[in-house]
């Protein structure tokens, strides 16, 4: 279930934030092989992306499904670019050489930046948020 803070932080967001039609999602969610009982998969199954307003991050957040692909082209990108490992998935653009990071196997983001690869792929880093309702509840702004 998805904690009434952060329904309420996303409910205070531009547009219409709620998912009409879960099926794009679940086929976006299968082609990235995250399980349907994740907190990310709940998360966009729920709601949509529309332009989320961040007071403590630049990093834009990409929606999952319709229009279009912009978390999977992100992903193919990390991967096929960056070298990242496959259980990455970006779900944020990657400009200005860095992005977020949603771990599938289990479930923590990681605030990734190009210039420590070779650290994050050493096993050097740790990941910033444990779950990605704790990163959500961050980046819309109330961490209290």
């Amino acid at each position: 279930m998805i904690p009434a803070k952060l329904a309420e932080l996303v409910e205070k967001q531009t547009g219409n934030v709620y998912r009409s039609d879960a099926e794009p999602v679940k086929k976006a969610l299968q082609e990235l092989n995250v399980p349907l009982e994740s907190e990310f998969s709940k998360f966009f199954l729920e709601y949509t992306i529309t332009l989320f307003i961040s007071e403590v991050s630049d990093e834009e957040l990409c929606d999952i499904a319709e229009p279009s692909e912009q978390i999977k082209d992100g992903t193919d990108f990390i991967h096929e670019v960056w070298g990242l490992p496959e259980n990455y998935i970006c779900f944020t653009t990657v400009e200005g050489e860095g992005c977020y990071l949603y771990d599938k196997v289990s479930g923590e983001i990681w605030d990734f930046e190009l210039k420590k690869r070779d650290r994050f792929l050493k096993g050097e880093m740790t990941a910033k948020w444990d779950g990605f309702y704790d990163f959500m509840i961050w980046y819309l702004g109330d961490a209290e």
